[in-house]
Parts: structure tokens; sequence; C-alpha cells
């Protein structure tokens, strides 16, 4: 793959971000200014998904603010952003057209398909344990996150799918 120089003004608080950055992450400047720019066009695609990550941030924020730690430093702070997220995802309307678009056995992975007789909530938690299981060994922390790693699980999934 041909790459290409851009010439860009930083001023010296970002410069100063992504070079704390970059050296937390073992690579160049160059590299991780990349894996942020993969990422956001990532996350460009899907206007919900895009509107309730914005929306998880400033959740988050809000809960640091109300109870003077984060989320997940504290137990009521973390179940008033649990709440938080649980409305905001509640606020986006179902299409109906949506609804009947792909049948529920296509859901999950290989290994744990989901059946129409299975509640959403253990198809939810077994979701977010697949997470866990692919996704977060790849990095904890947000600044620890190689986007291309995450990126070319999510290719996999997507052709073993078909």
């Amino acid at each position: 793959m041909k790459q290409h120089q851009f010439k860009i003004t930083l001023g010296d608080e970002l410069r100063a971000k992504l070079d704390d950055s970059s050296s937390r992450n073992f690579r160049s400047v160059a590299e991780d200014i990349r894996q942020r720019l993969e990422m956001s066009f990532d996350i460009e695609g899907d206007g919900h998904t895009l509107d309730l990550i914005y929306a998880i941030l400033f959740l988050a924020h809000e809960t640091m603010r109300d109870f003077g730690t984060t989320w997940w430093g504290d137990e009521r702070a973390r179940s008033a952003f649990m709440a938080a997220i649980a409305d905001q995802v509640m606020s986006y309307p179902i299409s109906p057209s949506d609804l009947a678009a792909k049948p529920l056995i296509t859901l999950g992975t290989r290994e744990q398909q989901a059946g129409p007789e299975d509640p959403p909530e253990a198809i939810g938690r077994a979701i977010a344990r697949n997470y866990r299981r692919r996704v977060r060994p790849l990095g904890l922390r947000s600044d620890e996150f190689d986007i291309r790693r995450f990126r070319q699980l999510m290719r996999n999934e997507k052709k073993n799918d078909d």
C-alpha cells in the first residue's frame, strides 16, 4: 500500500498529548496518528453507535461530576452510570423494518449462536464476555488499544460470518 505524507499544524497541547500517547504505547507519533484516524473512520459509519459513544463519554463525565469519582471507582457511581447508559440506549427508536431484517439465529459468534428462545439479557452477557475474551486482551486502557489488531479481528469475524 502506497503511503502519502501530509503536513499539518498542531498546537502545543495536542502535540504533547500525541507525544505522551506514542511514548506510552512504544510507537511513533505518526503511527499513533494513523491508529487514531483509523479508529475515527471505524466509528463514523453508524450514526446511532457514534452518538452512543459520545453519549457514554458525556455520561461518564457527568457521573464523575455528580459523584466526585469515576464510574468504575464507586458502586453507587457505577449503578448510576449503568442506568444512564440504559436510558440512553432506550431513547433510540427501533424501526419495524429493522426488526424483520435478520432472524435472531444469525446473531453471535459460531461458538455462541443465539436461539429465538434465548433471553436478550443472556445473549448480551455472552456478547460482553466474548468482547472481554477476544478484544480486551488487546489493551484494557484505550491508550494501549491496538486499532489495527482490532480491525483485523473484526474483518476476520465478518469473513467467518459469511
